[in-house]
């Protein structure tokens, strides 16, 4: 967005306290439209909405430094990183933590230490005679068996990821796995599913992002047993 004027803040003495009103209504009007245009910059200014007030977003100009820290104050700031304005946080220690690295989630791209679990949710995969799970939904996939079934090479992988498959035979039993064309693995490597009905085996695939091709790992067989 365009302003009309630019800011002039020798107009902020304008009018004098001798003037009349009359003299200064330009000037309230014009100070209406600069108050009005800046804020629009990232606020809605409309009354019809619900959303009057709110940000349409939160644009933080990037600093030379770090600001200096203050009791009870954090801060929400950016600063240039090798030539790319990163997102960084200041508590009222001065500990400073960087949030973004090229633009990216910093948190992604280094050897974390968690204190709490991480899972992702489980997938139910609709049985098919083929079934080809989407990596990018989740790590755990779970398919009830009522027919045989090809595994195919699931898409969107990472280089580096591990999926899982639980597979379930239904009350019939007896279906059979088998793998599409360009699934690699041990070939002396049992990998046929437990045929009694209702039982359960877990399936482990690894993506190789340098073969871009997916690896078996392991079929772990009649897991549904109490121990």
């Amino acid at each position: 967005m365009v302003h009309t004027r630019n800011w002039n803040a020798a107009l902020e003495a304008i009018p004098a306290d001798s003037a009349a009103a009359a003299q200064g209504a330009n000037r309230i009007r014009d100070l209406k439209v600069d108050v009005r245009e800046r804020l629009d910059l990232d606020h809605i200014m409309d009354e019809d909405t619900t959303d009057d007030g709110r940000h349409r977003h939160v644009c933080l100009v990037e600093q030379a430094g770090d600001p200096s820290n203050l009791a009870n104050k954090g801060f929400l700031y950016t600063k240039d990183v090798a030539g790319v304005t990163d997102l960084f946080y200041e508590d009222d220690s001065g500990d400073v933590l960087q949030l973004t690295d090229n633009g990216k989630y910093k948190l992604l791209g280094v050897n974390n230490i968690f204190t709490k679990g991480q899972a992702t949710a489980e997938v139910q995969i609709t049985y098919a005679a083929t079934i080809t799970p989407d990596a990018s939904l989740s790590n755990a996939f779970w398919c009830d068996l009522t027919g045989n079934v090809i595994v195919a090479p699931p898409t969107n992988p990472l280089a580096g990821q591990v999926i899982s498959i639980m597979l379930k035979q239904d009350a019939t039993g007896s279906r059979l796995l088998s793998f599409g064309a360009t699934v690699y693995g041990n070939t002396n490597d049992d990998l046929a599913l437990t045929t009694a009905a209702n039982s359960i085996d877990m399936l482990v695939m690894y993506y190789d992002g340098d073969a871009t091709r997916w690896r078996v790992l392991n079929l772990k067989k009649d897991i549904d047993n109490a121990l």
